[in-house]
């Protein structure tokens, strides 16, 4: 009995131990530079820290830039097991080392997903939030029949799915090819694990009782022209946002960062300036 007792001890002990380490965040890449209030930068799906360096450069007057690689993306290493809910508390863990009372950060895409997903979990960390292109719940769910379709034409055409994914994203064929290249150096486990969550994923959840300030940021190949901020807001899982800001940027699509740096740069400087500010 003593013997079976020891054995069921190390068994507990052992799941114990495996367990603390799954709860513990994966720790993410990052590359930081300047001197100031800090705004952390989280790529969307696909891409890397480095991509912000046009728009990022433009602010190191005056910011301590921080550029994170997602969990699975870069240098990062992906959570096991993965969810969204692991990658948002890894990114959190970037949030959770910068001045709290001085830190904004700006996702885009899906990365703008994980950053609201993780402002919600550490209330305080930041000072406000902005989303890029980001969305938070599909408009329509997708059936079950389809879901299966498309992952099977993951495992079966990874390539070609791939292009269909991010070939278009582009304001045109060079910056899909550009976009896709890029994508293509994620491994195709973490892609499909992501997508896996991606397409049942509702993160509204994350807007209740948020505290830090919000602007939304739409190109103009999330944000057609003829639509407003009301009309969008709603579609994109918005619509308990309260008083979110909104910018549109033109002439601009996935690849904003170095569409309109200038641009982009002003608008994050600006938001920045007044969430940091404000009491």
């Amino acid at each position: 009995m003593k013997r079976i007792a020891s054995l069921v001890a190390v068994v507990l002990v052992t799941a114990a131990i495996a367990s603390a380490a799954t709860d513990t965040p994966v720790a993410l890449k990052t590359t930081e530079f300047g001197h100031g209030p800090t705004i952390v930068f989280v790529h969307d799906f696909g891409g890397a820290r480095m991509q912000w360096l046009p728009t990022a450069k433009r602010l190191l007057g005056h910011y301590h830039v921080v550029m994170t690689d997602l969990p699975g993306h870069g240098d990062s290493p992906m959570p096991d097991p993965f969810s969204l809910d692991a990658a948002a508390a890894a990114v959190g863990q970037v949030l959770a080392r910068q001045k709290s009372d001085s830190t904004i950060v700006v996702g885009q895409g899906l990365g703008g997903m994980l950053a609201l997903m993780a402002a919600n979990k550490n209330p305080g960390a930041v000072k406000g939030v902005v989303v890029i292109d980001g969305w938070l719940k599909l408009p329509q769910p997708v059936p079950d029949q389809m879901q299966q379709y498309f992952l099977q034409a993951l495992d079966t055409n990874y390539d070609m799915m791939l292009h269909r994914m991010f070939g278009q994203g582009g304001l045109d064929s060079t910056q899909g090819i550009a976009l896709h290249a890029q994508a293509s150096q994620v491994p195709p486990a973490n892609v499909k694990a992501y997508m896996r969550q991606l397409l049942n994923a509702d993160a509204t959840g994350a807007l209740k009782g948020l505290k830090p300030k919000l602007l939304f940021v739409g190109t103009e190949k999330r944000w057609p022209a003829d639509k407003t901020w009301t009309d969008l807001a709603p579609q994109l899982g918005y619509a308990a946002a309260g008083t979110m800001e909104s910018r549109r940027i033109a002439k601009a699509a996935a690849m904003v960062w170095s569409d309109q740096p200038d641009t982009l740069a002003a608008v994050v400087g600006d938001f920045a300036s007044r969430a940091v500010a404000a009491k």
